[in-house]
């Protein structure tokens, strides 16, 4: 039986077999048409997710696929949850874990997670603790959700808040770069204000990848934005649920230069 917050996704429940002839030792998404659009999240990547909840929802298949071994396309990784949104909800992780056939308490004892309630805690950690973590645990894979959002709380002033950003900002990929991890942020927010959408162009131009996805009727719309290597196409694919819940993911993908990354926000 279906939980209902699944059901209400195109994105991938059920995880697939995944071909590694071509990229071994990254981690994949476990959807044939995804993986070949991404072609696998490599280390030293920094991954930027933008648009809607199912931001958070692919985040979510992430945590629990890097914990898998290479050779089934995971990257045999603890995660490391940077919770910037409260969004954090254990009982996704539950339901994905039973419906692969996966030990939920190993899957939730292998997420790392830091609730952060203002942009100073979130900066705070990243400065301070991040590379400890990382060290101390061998993750591979740090999840930053809602990002851009904490700096732009309305009683924050403007200056402050684009100030702790590009701290936190150059602190998280200089981090993960460094311990030859993935860095995956995601912002959930349908809408952005204005002050949010001057930070995205400075963390875009961070990200190795980043990706567009949206919800349209019953389908997700992923649009590909920036990508080392991949050209533009469209394709369609059936959402991965059950055959009574069937639905259509869209992805449109267009390729863009990286940006130099000696490039400071």
């Amino acid at each position: 039986m279906q939980e209902a917050s699944c059901e209400r996704t195109g994105l991938p429940v059920y995880f697939t077999r995944v071909a590694l002839d071509s990229f071994p030792s990254r981690l994949y998404v476990g959807d044939e048409t995804l993986d070949r659009i991404f072609q696998g999240f490599k280390p030293r990547q920094i991954i930027y997710f933008y648009g809607s909840e199912e931001c958070l929802r692919l985040a979510e298949i992430l945590c629990i696929r890097a914990q898998l071994p290479i050779s089934k396309g995971g990257i045999n990784s603890k995660v490391i949850f940077l919770d910037g949104g409260c969004s954090f909800n254990p009982s996704v992780l539950v339901s994905l874990s039973r419906q692969n056939g996966l030990d939920k308490t190993v899957v939730l004892r292998n997420i790392m997670l830091s609730r952060a309630f203002t942009c100073f805690q979130l900066t705070n950690f990243v400065e301070t603790k991040l590379k400890k973590t990382l060290e101390d645990t061998g993750s591979k894979l740090v999840v930053v959700s809602d990002f851009p959002a904490l700096y732009c709380d309305q009683d924050l002033e403007q200056d402050i808040g684009r100030e702790q950003f590009c701290r936190a900002l150059l602190g998280l990929t200089t981090i993960v770069k460094s311990g030859n991890a993935i860095a995956l942020i995601t912002d959930s927010k349908k809408e952005s204000a204005q002050t949010v959408m001057s930070l995205k162009p400075l963390l875009k131009r961070r990200c190795n990848i980043t990706a567009r996805i949206i919800m349209r009727g019953s389908a997700t719309r992923v649009i590909l934005e920036k990508h080392p290597s991949v050209s533009f196409h469209r394709v369609y694919i059936p959402a991965v649920i059950d055959t009574d819940f069937m639905s259509f993911l869209e992805a449109d993908s267009k390729w863009e230069e990286l940006s130099s990354p000696t490039e400071q926000p």
